[in-house]
């Protein structure tokens, strides 16, 4: 159940795309050191926001409200609780819950496609693209209509595929109540029931466990429950209320987390996150620029390419000097954005590697003199 197409990149054709590359490969070179500067000053007010929070917040008591915490950031331990009650008529669900979450499904064909280039002699590819088929559970519609291989149909949905939620207007923390954005950071999900609906049928029933030999047109919707229990939230009170927290680096602070955590927690937490997203886009800038080389590159490529086994020595000088000057130029953008967002922290690594050479060449010169002089010959 595949089907295999085989096409031939000239080397003219790619020759000249690599020439238009250039220009990409400039701009995202180019994007790499705005992208690195301003992700270490993102982290540096990140961390003093995280620093400051830790700093000012202060305990509440969930069954009351004091007045003189109004407008300071609280930490607050209890029970998301509701009485709302949401309702899908449609399949008899009627649940007391914070959320209720709906994902409607088809099962259905799918195709993939892999692609598979060698390279020639002559500097030509052979473009190898396969297209598999498999069913499987999808939450959108798949056309079937561009298929490369026929014999895969998938019927119209007859209802509307995807996800939906609703989620209580009204849900308290014991004497307080939640705001809208609270309210959906809410998680917790769980597992409240699976319609089943058969192609050849018209009517939805429920079932357990999973469908044991689904056909394609087949639908199932599944359907999860958030359901009151005790969350963490950290952010400025509001009369009976809460709002986000504006820290003296004009970021705000608004946390909500499940279960007990400890105001300590809560910080650690959001400064795990910070660092995770610091690493991440760190990457970002650094592929960016790397990328951005390789592309520069890429005509002295596709020229050995005429002859594949010179290509693939060439391809590997052509990483490697992307690599090495990619990586400083990363290094240097993080060091001077230290220097502008963290000039102690900066001063003192700074000084750290200096005499870190200092003593390396000392050492040197150490051994050096002690070493014994060379016997002079008679």
């Amino acid at each position: 159940m595949a089907v295999t197409e085989t096409t031939t990149i000239g080397w003219g054709s790619r020759l000249g795309a690599s020439f238009k590359g250039i220009l990409t490969g400039i701009i995202l070179f180019t994007v790499g050191f705005p992208v690195l500067f301003w992700n270490e000053g993102r982290a540096v007010k990140a961390t003093k926001t995280n620093d400051e929070g830790a700093a000012s917040v202060v305990e509440a008591q969930p069954g009351a409200v004091d007045p003189s915490q109004n407008g300071k950031l609280v930490h607050v331990i209890g029970e998301a609780a509701t009485k709302d009650v949401l309702k899908d008529d449609a399949y008899g669900v009627a649940e007391t819950a914070i959320k209720l979450e709906k994902k409607t499904e088809m099962f259905q064909w799918v195709e993939e496609k892999t692609v598979e280039d060698v390279k020639k002699l002559g500097g030509k590819i052979e473009r190898k693209t396969t297209y598999s088929y498999s069913k499987e559970w999808c939450d959108r519609p798949v056309s079937s209509d561009g298929f490369k291989e026929g014999g895969h149909i998938n019927p119209p949905a007859q209802i509307a595929l995807g996800d939906a939620a609703q989620q209580a207007k009204n849900v308290t923390l014991g004497a307080r109540r939640l705001t809208d954005s609270q309210i959906s950071r809410i998680g917790g999900a769980s597992h409240l029931k699976t319609m089943y609906k058969p192609v050849a049928t018209n009517e939805f029933f429920e079932i357990t466990g999973t469908v044991p030999d689904p056909k394609v047109g087949d639908v199932r919707v599944t359907f999860s429950v958030v359901r009151p229990h005790t969350v963490t939230v950290v952010a400025a009170q509001n009369g009976d209320s809460f709002m986000a927290y504006t820290a003296k680096t004009g970021s705000t602070i608004s946390h909500v987390m499940e279960g007990a955590v400890d105001a300590a927690g809560v910080f650690a937490a959001a400064e795990r996150g910070n660092t995770i997203i610091t690493w991440f886009l760190r990457f970002i800038g650094f592929f960016l620029m790397l990328i951005g080389v390789r592309m520069v590159f890429g005509p002295l490529q596709v020229l050995s390419d005429v002859v594949p086994f010179i290509g693939k020595i060439v391809g590997f000088g052509i990483g490697a000097v992307a690599f090495l000057i990619a990586a400083p130029c990363a290094l240097v953008t993080i060091a001077v954005a230290w220097l502008f967002y963290r000039p102690l922290l900066a001063a003192l690594l700074i000084a750290a590697a200096v005499g870190i050479v200092v003593a390396v060449v000392a050492m040197v010169r150490k051994r050096r003199a002690a070493a014994p002089a060379a016997p002079v010959a008679d």
